[in-house]
C-alpha cells in the first residue's frame, strides 16, 4: 500500500504543481538546472548523532535496523518543555492511510497529543489518493498549513516552489546545529538526501530502511506443498512458481506483475532505475537486462500470475496473498507487522532471498531511498515560531524508550491501549482513534518490539540484504525535466511495457517507445542528473 500510494501521490503532486503558477513566475534571475545543482554542492546535512534511550536486543547501524523483543515498561519523559510553547496553535496536513480520526474533543489520541505538545493541534489528514489534489488546492489558494507533506522529486520548479513557500531550515539543522534537535539528528544521514534545495535544507525526511523490498512468501503454503523457500537457481525458482500455481483450485504464484518484473531485473543484476559511470547516467530501460527480462514476462504472466492481475489494486494484491490465492508478494520490509496481523500468525509468513539468475548466491536487492516522503514548514513561520515548529517535529521523532514515543504510537493507557505481555496493544477504541502521525515525521524505524522469533527473522533478512544492495544513483539529485515530464513520457513507455506483460504489445513496440522516450525528455533527464552529480562534493 505505501509503495503504490506514494507513487500515486507523487504523480498527482506533479500534475497539481504544474498549475500553481510558479512556471509563469519564472524569471531570468532564477537559476538554471546546473546553477540550482551547484547551489546544493556544499549543503551540510545534519550531523548524525544516534540516540539510544533503551538498549536493543539486536544491535542496529545506519544500514541495519535494531531489534527489540519487548517494549520498555516505564519509559521516561525525554522532552521537559512542551515543544509547542510560544505557538497559539499548529496546523499539520499529511498523507493518511486511515479513516478520519474525528476531532480532538472526541479523540483521546488527539487530545493526548495536544496535551503533550502544549498548544492547539490542528490535524488535516488527507487520504493518499486525494493528497495531490488537496496539495494543488492549498498551494493555489495560498492557504498553507504550518507543516505539511510535500510531493518530492516530481514537482516542476520544485526548488523555486520550496524557496518561495517553505522555510529555510539550514541555519538550524546543518551540521552540528542539528544537535539542538536531538531526535531529528537521530535520523541517519542517507535519509536526508532528498531534503536539499536552494543551497540549504528545506525539509525533514520520514525515515525508512535502506534495505529494499521483500519477496514475502506464505510459509504455511510452502510447507503444505513441500516447496523450497530458498531456491538457489532460476530453475529452482521456477519450480516454486510451478508448485504454487493450480488453476483448478484458483491458486497462483503472484499477482503484482510489475513487481515480479522488477524482481527478475534484480536477479539478473540490472540497475536500480538508473546507472552511472564517469558522470554519465543511463536509464534502466537501456540496460540489456531490462529488455531481456521483459521478453520473459509474457510467459511468466500467462503461466503463474493471478488472472485478475491486470485490474487489481495494490490492496487487492495483498488480499490475494492473505487469502492464499497467491503465495508470493513483493512489498516493503516495513509491512511485516501488517502482514502478520492480517494472517493472524507469524508462522504463515516468510521472507525469501531469491537467487541470482545464473546461480551462485543471493541476488542483489535495490536499495531504498531512505525516506518515505518529506515534510516542509510554511515560510510564514520565522524566528521563535520556526524553532517551535522544529521542536514539534523533534517531539514527533522521539525514539523508543521515551514517554513521547509510547503516547505517540499508542495513545492513552487504559483507553487506547493496554499491556499484552511485554507489548502495548491497541484496544478496539484505540484502533478507531489511532492517528498515523508517522507520515509527518517519525523516529528511525526498529524491528519490533515483538516476539523474539519474529524480530530475529526480520533482523536476519535485513542483515543479509544490506550486504548486497544496488543504489539508485539519482537519489538526492534533482532533474527539472524529470519533474516536469517523467509522468508523461514515462507513462507512454510504461503502457507499452504493461502491454507486453499481457501480450498486447511486442518488443518492437518497446524499442519504438524507448526511442521516443529519449527524444521526449529521457536524454535531457540524464544530462541534468549528470550536471547535478558534477556539483556534488566527494564522499
Amino acid at each position: 500500500m505505501e509503495n503504490l500510494s506514494r507513487r500515486a501521490v507523487l504523480g498527482a503532486g506533479a500534475a497539481a504543481a504544474a498549475t500553481w503558477g510558479l512556471a509563469s513566475c519564472r524569471t531570468n534571475n532564477q537559476p538554471s538546472g546546473r546553477e540550482a545543482a551547484e547551489q546544493n554542492a556544499n549543503v551540510v546535512l545534519p550531523s548524525y548523532v544516534p540516540v539510544e534511550l533503551i538498549e536493543p536486543d539486536l544491535p542496529g547501524s545506519e544500514e541495519v535496523l535494531p531489534g527489540y523483543f519487548a517494549y520498555p515498561r516505564d519509559p521516561q519523559k525525554a522532552i521537559e518543555t512542551p515543544p509547542g510553547e510560544g505557538l497559539d496553535s499548529i496546523e499539520m496536513m499529511y498523507i493518511t492511510f486511515l479513516p478520519s480520526p474525528g476531532s480532538a474533543a472526541k479523540n483521546s489520541f488527539w487530545g493526548q497529543l495536544q496535551e503533550d505538545i502544549g498548544t492547539t493541534v490542528k490535524l488535516t489528514p488527507i487520504s493518499s489518493g486525494d493528497y495531490g489534489d488537496k496539495f494543488q488546492t492549498m498551494v493555489a489558494g495560498g492557504q498553507l498549513p504550518d507543516i505539511m507533506n510535500m510531493p518530492s522529486g516530481s514537482v516542476p520548479d520544485q526548488p523555486q516552489m520550496m524557496e518561495k513557500l517553505f522555510a529555510d531550515l539550514g541555519p538550524m539543522l546543518s551540521g552540528d546545529a542539528a544537535k539542538e534537535f536531538p531526535f531529528l539528528a537521530n535520523i541517519p544521514s542517507f535519509s536526508w538526501r532528498g531534503c536539499k534545495a536552494n543551497g540549504t535544507i528545506q525539509a525533514i525526511p520520514q525515515h525508512r530502511s535502506k534495505t529494499g523490498d521483500v519477496l514475502f512468501y506464505r510459509a504455511d503454503i510452502f510447507a503444505e506443498k513441500g516447496l523450497n523457500p530458498e531456491p538457489q537457481t532460476w530453475d529452482e525458482f521456477i519450480e516454486v512458481l510451478e508448485g504454487l500455481t493450480d488453476r483448478a483450485k484458483g491458486t497462483f504464484a503472484f499477482s503484482n506483475v510489475g513487481k515480479m518484473h522488477n524482481r527478475l531485473i534484480k536477479m539478473m543484476g540490472g540497475p536500480n532505475s538508473w546507472s552511472e559511470s564517469g558522470g554519465v547516467f543511463t536509464s534502466a530501460f537501456d540496460d540489456p537486462t531490462y529488455r531481456e527480462s521483459l521478453a520473459m514476462m509474457p510467459d511468466l504472466v500467462k503461466k503463474y500470475a493471478h488472472p485478475d492481475s491486470p485490474s487489481a489494486t495494490y490492496a487487492q494484491f495483498r488480499e490475494f496473498f492473505y487469502a492464499g490465492y497467491t503465495g508470493l508478494l513483493d512489498d516493503g520490509a516495513a509491512g511485516w507487522d501488517l502482514y502478520v496481523r492480517s494472517l493472524k500468525s507469524a508462522d504463515k509468513l516468510g521472507m525469501m532471498r531469491p537467487p541470482k539468475y545464473e546461480g551462485g548466491g543471493q541476488a542483489p536487492n535495490f536499495a531504498g531511498k531512505g525516506y518515505q516522503g518529506i515534510t516542509v514548514i510554511n515560510k510564514k513561520l520565522e524566528g521563535d515560531k520556526l524553532r517551535a515548529a522544529l521542536n514539534v517535529l523533534n517531539f514527533l521523532a522521539a525514539p523508543i524508550g521515551s514517554q513521547e514515543h509510547l503516547r505517540r504510537k499508542f495513545g492513552v493507557e487504559g483507553q487506547d491501549w493496554e499491556w499484552d505481555g511485554d507489548l502495548p496493544s491497541l484496544t478496539d477504541a484505540g484502533q478507531q482513534s489511532f492517528i498515523d502521525l508517522q507520515y509527518i515525521v517519525d523516529s528511525p524505524l526498529t524491528l519490533g518490539p515483538g516476539p523474539q522469533g519474529e524480530v530475529e527473522t526480520q533482523y536476519e533478512w535485513h542483515s543479509e540484504d544490506s550486504k548486497n544492495l544496488i543504489e539508485d544513483p539519482t537519489i538526492g539529485l534533482y532533474s527539472d525535466t524529470s519533474a516536469r515530464k517523467s509522468g508523461t513520457v514515462g507513462r507512454e513507455i510504461g503502457d507499452v511495457v504493461t502491454g507486453i506483460y499481457y501480450g498486447r504489445n511486442s518488443l518492437e513496440d518497446f524499442d519504438k517507445a524507448l526511442e521516443k522516450w529519449h527524444k521526449a525528455g529521457g536524454d535531457k533527464i540524464a544530462e541534468e542528473y549528470g550536471e547535478a552529480l558534477a556539483t556534488e562534493p566527494p564522499d
